[in-house]
């Protein structure tokens, strides 16, 4: 069963916004369960998961996240 995710983060400037993309562009990489695109619009980093069942997209997703939780802790 195919499925997919969006993951939307609002940020409150460009610079960091730039920042996370880079710091996360990595991530797109896990498996060849699923597939991630990662786009900005505005202030908001766009991550879309698109895998081939729910395991693939809970690991992609978390990985996305733990990436993104890492990047806030350094940037603090």
């Amino acid at each position: 069963m195919k499925m997919n995710c969006k993951l939307e983060m609002q940020f409150q400037d460009n610079k960091t916004l730039d920042a996370a993309a880079k710091a996360l562009s990595h991530e797109g990489s896990i498996g060849n369960r699923a597939i991630s695109k990662i786009r900005k619009e505005e202030k908001m980093l766009v991550i879309e998961i698109d895998a081939k069942d729910v395991v693939a997209l809970r690991a992609t997703a978390n990985a996305y996240l733990r990436a993104l939780q890492v990047f806030e802790e350094v940037r603090k």
